[in-house]
């Protein structure tokens, strides 16, 4: 699955500015090497465009929208618009430069039906961000557990 992300600036980007305020001073104290790395940081809200390809072929099957919360102390929080998963938890981590990796948990529903859980989703992503931090791109793989039919 590769993926091309940008920075959403909206409604939720004062939930994102605001936290930011408390670690001014301490950027300030830092050195501009250091200052440097924070901006680049993937930390905030990101509309995410997916575009889901052929593992085999690498020939498109579909695509599809996302909101990605990278957040301090390397959690994230993930609302896809798959109408048959529920909103993801995880974790990120800072692979050094402009690479990070994460790693979430997703339930599945049935299709089909009630709403049932179906069983689970693991999603794990390699990001490069852009130079300019604004943008990322990703490779993603998806690991889905089928829960038994009782």
């Amino acid at each position: 699955m590769n993926v091309k992300s940008s920075l959403w600036k909206g409604m939720l980007a004062a939930a994102v500015f605001l936290p930011a305020l408390g670690s001014a001073a301490a950027q300030d104290q830092q050195g501009p090497a250091q200052q440097g790395q924070q901006q680049r940081s993937i930390v905030g809200v990101w509309d995410v465009s997916i575009t889901i390809v052929s593992c085999t072929t690498g020939a498109p099957l579909g695509t599809g929208s996302a909101m990605v919360m990278f957040n301090d102390g390397g959690t994230v929080t993930e609302v896809s618009g798959n109408s048959n998963q529920n909103p993801g938890l995880g974790t990120w981590r800072h692979l050094g430069g402009s690479s990070y990796s994460t790693l979430s948990k997703f339930f599945t529903y049935s299709a089909f039906g009630p709403a049932t859980i179906n069983g689970t989703q693991v999603l794990t992503r390699e990001i490069e961000l852009n130079k300019t931090a604004n943008e990322y791109t990703n490779t993603a793989t998806a690991r889905p557990t089928i829960l038994p039919v009782t």
